[in-house]
């Protein structure tokens, strides 16, 4: 792995913590609103997924090792936590939106976004799944109870679905100042090397 990989894996890995820690909670629920998911799906649109996911699972370990990382804190006792489902499913959305993203011949606006939609399904799908059961089995709520969070829940989705929104307008700016970024350091290790 290069140089080059590892500081971008760092760059969406501290963006992640960063949009984790500017959270919102939602009332009667046991969610917070962030802004992780657009990030989590940034790193896959942008680095690819394999890059994608393994920022998000670097980000994850931080968390689980004990570093205060996820919005409350951090530590092994996370993992009974109801919002601990999204975290799993984080780098499965990234791998998902970045997969898609990477096999188009041309990524439009449209296109990005379509894969940053795609890829917040499984989030979803695994977060709320973990929630609920979490509700019922662990903390002891009735399955109304646990089940009346989700309408919520799907208000955050059309909210990164905005989020998502600016991503896919942005992606072609970002992908230009990255290629550039990238030619220029190709062009000065030739000039050293001509030296």
């Amino acid at each position: 792995m290069n140089t080059k990989r590892l500081v971008s894996i760092a760059v969406f890995t501290a963006l992640i913590i960063v949009g984790g820690l500017i959270s919102v909670p939602i009332p009667f629920t046991q969610v917070e609103m962030s802004f992780q998911t657009v990030f989590v799906i940034m790193a896959g649109v942008m680095l690819g997924g394999r890059d994608g996911a393994l920022a998000v699972l670097v980000y994850l370990a931080m968390g689980l090792l004990g570093l205060p990382v996820f919005t409350k804190g951090g530590g092994l006792g996370y993992v009974v936590m109801p919002s601990f489902g999204y975290l799993l499913g984080f780098p499965i959305g990234a791998f998902v939106s970045g997969v898609l993203c990477s096999r188009m011949k041309t990524a439009t606006r449209g296109k990005v976004f379509l894969s940053a939609l795609i890829g917040m399904v499984p989030v979803y799908i695994i977060g709320i799944t973990y929630q609920v059961l979490i509700l019922y089995y662990y903390t002891g709520s009735t399955w109304a109870a646990a089940i009346g969070g989700v309408p919520a829940i799907l208000v955050l989705y059309v909210k990164d679905a905005v989020l998502c929104g600016f991503t896919a307008a942005l992606y072609p700016s970002i992908k230009r100042a990255l290629r550039s970024r990238k030619a220029s350091v190709t062009s000065n290790k030739k000039s050293h090397c001509s030296e």
